[in-house]
């Protein structure tokens, strides 16, 4: 006990002069500043992400630990700033930068239900594309005025906040910043360890609910990726193939359709929704290829937002919440490796791949992307011809009907892989009322009544699939005249924007949308029996291609021979790592897949003539211009006009004979996707 005694009496002295080494020569004020604004900002935050100041207090209140750690995690980053004599001006810009993703995370969940994670960051660009559609012009108008309100602060701040005029003391500076660096690390080990925090999380709108802004945006900057799993190894990965190679499907396909799947923007039976009452059936054909043929749950990775990775997930087989909080594998690994898909699985077998979107090209990046998955071709809405959009300026999903026959056309010889996403249903969805509709939407009775403001933008969304329905019923039938075997996938890509949660729905959550696998011919002649059965989105490739037997691809025969296993997800996850962070000892350690040689759209588009029609102007002459088609002359693109597909305009008093002339297109003058060789002009 005496030796305790002592221990203990050495240990308290110890943190007493450390305490006193702290206090000597420096100012309590500092910390109590520091604290204090770390409280004070966290709590703003937390008002700002919940739309309440109320809710923000209700929300320290209720979980004062989680509370405690988000204000730490503040403290940490404000704790570095003790480290330089621009201090104050340091403060000022941290306080600026976390004020700015409050308020990013306030605007972005009045558009769609997934908070501010960094990987949005990354996607500033093809957000600037599309802000028109979310944001009116004063909305755009307010937003700058506090972006160039930000940047003067900061230019004051610069010139105008001291820097200290003593020496630092770095020593004690440096153990200040370390021990609270260790309090900081400690409680988040224990909030983690005891379930209060969580690393992964399926849910991003749930988690920055549960546990905080400031903890789950520190989180998706650090923890990207797919952590390494424990124990990974080359044995463990030798028994994973080892297991696949004793169960898989040795009988190789001798049946190869076309295989079209269609992935439908906000799609979802809306009424399913127990708590509204629409009108009228939105959805009938659709729901009548429910009853009809094979059909089910699907269970996609997010919600409200972030098509991207539904459609990742469907090529590559992976498991979305593998991945790190709110990540875009689009917008991180895949801008560095090609990656396991169904199209590297189907080359083999002679098909050729291609993606169909009639949204930009380069938005999420695709067109950077798409061959490191091994497309062969991506067709965007720059290189269709779509002459009617939506009230709020998205192309309308009736003109991929022509689009899919064509591309099915273009390689007679071989069979065809497309995957297409539509965007018509696509959000922010009007709540004036003023866009004509067929719908009515209510509450289902007087203990759910719901806003006009609401019932409007239900019934704006209503028509938008009901178009999307009228678009699926001509897709069937251009298929069913198609003379060739084509297998139809489609499933919506997430639930609308539109304030949906668990408890609108009996026998089925938000997660969830509907799915269909249609054939244009008899699929039992062909020894072909789909299953009716709920299933996650990550399962749905391999699920058509079992029944083709096609089992190559270590994602696709891991589903297909490990479906049932007990350690099914953690087996799962291993050769996710595997493929992408690890060795690929599935692969003996080498890449399989080399990155395609991508063509932008199915057409060629090339100039064919040059000529001064009157007044200064000239016709460029050619095939398969679009809208999205701009004249260059050298290295100046030209204001173009478009009159059909095989016309351009553009006013060139001054040009001069052997100028080069070049047709790019594009989306804007540094989205360029794709340029046509030169071509001379040589007069009239």
């Amino acid at each position: 006990m005496r030796v305790i005694k002592e221990l203990f009496i050495k240990g308290k002295n110890k943190i007493d002069r450390f305490a006193m080494f702290l206090e000597n020569g420096y100012n309590k004020q500092t910390m109590i500043t520091y604290v204090t604004l770390s409280i004070v900002l966290n709590l703003i935050i937390e008002m700002l992400g919940r739309k309440s100041p109320i809710k923000g207090i209700y929300h320290m209140v209720r979980q004062p630990y989680v509370f405690l750690v988000n204000t730490l995690i503040l403290l940490m980053v404000f704790s570095i700033t003790l480290m330089f004599r621009r201090r104050y001006f340091l403060i000022a810009v941290m306080l600026v930068a976390w004020l700015g993703f409050g308020i990013s995370n306030c605007i972005l969940l009045n558009f769609r239900v997934t908070p501010f994670s960094y990987t949005d960051l990354l996607l500033i660009d093809s957000a600037m594309d599309i802000m028109n559609k979310y944001m009116n012009f004063a909305g755009e108008v307010l937003l700058v005025v506090l972006v160039i309100v930000a940047i003067i602060f900061l230019i004051i701040c610069w010139f105008k906040m001291p820097k200290l005029n003593h020496r630092i003391n770095y020593i004690r500076n440096g153990l200040l910043v370390a021990l609270i660096v260790l309090v900081t690390s400690t409680s988040l080990k224990l909030a983690i360890d005891a379930k209060v925090l969580a690393l992964n999380f399926g849910n991003l709108a749930d988690a920055y609910k549960d546990y905080g802004f400031v903890y789950c945006f520190s989180n998706s900057v650090v923890n990207r990726g797919i952590r390494k799993p424990s124990g990974y190894s080359e044995k463990k990965v030798l028994e994973i193939k080892k297991n696949m190679d004793e169960k898989v499907d040795v009988k190789k396909a001798a049946f190869t359709p076309n295989i079209v799947f269609v992935q439908l923007e906000s799609f979802f039976d809306i009424s399913r929704a127990k708590n509204i009452k629409l009108n009228k059936d939105p959805i009938p054909i659709y729901n009548s290829l429910r009853k009809r043929y094979t059909s089910g749950y699907v269970t996609v990775p997010v919600v409200g937002a972030g098509t991207v990775n539904t459609e990742f997930e469907s090529i590559t087989g992976m498991n979305l919440d593998d991945f790190g909080p709110g990540e875009y594998p689009y917008k991180t690994i895949l801008t560095e490796t090609t990656c396991d898909s169904i199209c590297y699985s189907l080359k083999d077998y002679g098909y050729k791949t291609h993606t169909i979107h009639n949204n930009t090209g380069t938005f999420y990046g695709r067109n950077e992307v798409l061959p490191n998955l091994g497309f062969d071709t991506f067709t965007s809405v720059e290189f269709m011809d779509v002459d009617e959009w939506t009230p709020i300026d998205w192309p309308k999903d009736k003109f991929l009907t022509e689009e899919i026959i064509n591309t099915l056309k273009v390689t007679p010889d071989n069979p065809d892989y497309i995957y297409t996403i539509s965007v018509q249903a696509h959000g922010k969805y009007p709540t004036s009322g003023e866009y004509p509709t067929d719908y009515t939407v209510t509450g289902a009775d007087e203990d759910h009544e719901i806003s006009e403001e609401h019932a409007n933008e239900l019934a704006y969304y209503s028509q938008q699939i009901h178009e999307d329905d009228e678009f699926v019923g001509e897709l069937i039938e251009a298929l069913s005249a198609f003379d060739e075997d084509v297998i139809l996938v489609m499933y919506g890509d997430h639930l609308p924007s539109l304030g949906f949660d668990d408890d609108d729905f009996e026998g089925c959550n938000k997660m969830q949308t509907e799915y269909v696998i249609w054939t244009n011919f008899n699929a039992l002649s062909k020894n072909i029996n789909y299953k009716s059965e709920d299933l996650e989105l990550y399962q749905m490739s391999s699920k058509i291609l079992e029944q083709l037997h096609i089992s190559d691809g270590a994602i696709n025969e891991y589903h297909q021979t490990c479906k049932n296993n007990e350690d099914y997800l953690d087996g799962l996850k291993t050769l996710e790592y595997d493929i992408l962070y690890g060795d690929k000892l599935c692969y003996d350690g080498v890449n399989p897949y080399e990155r395609t040689d991508m063509k932008m759209g199915i057409r060629d588009i090339y100039i064919t003539g040059v000529h001064k029609i009157e007044d200064g102007y000239l016709e460029v002459n050619g095939h398969n211009f679009t809208k999205y088609s701009k004249v260059y002359k050298e290295d100046e693109v030209m204001k173009t006009e478009f009159v059909d597909s095989s016309t351009l305009r553009v006013y060139d008093p001054d040009v001069e004979m052997l100028d080069k002339f070049y047709v790019s297109q594009q989306n804007s003058n540094t989205h360029v996707l794709f340029t046509t060789k030169a071509y001379l002009y040589i007069g009239k």
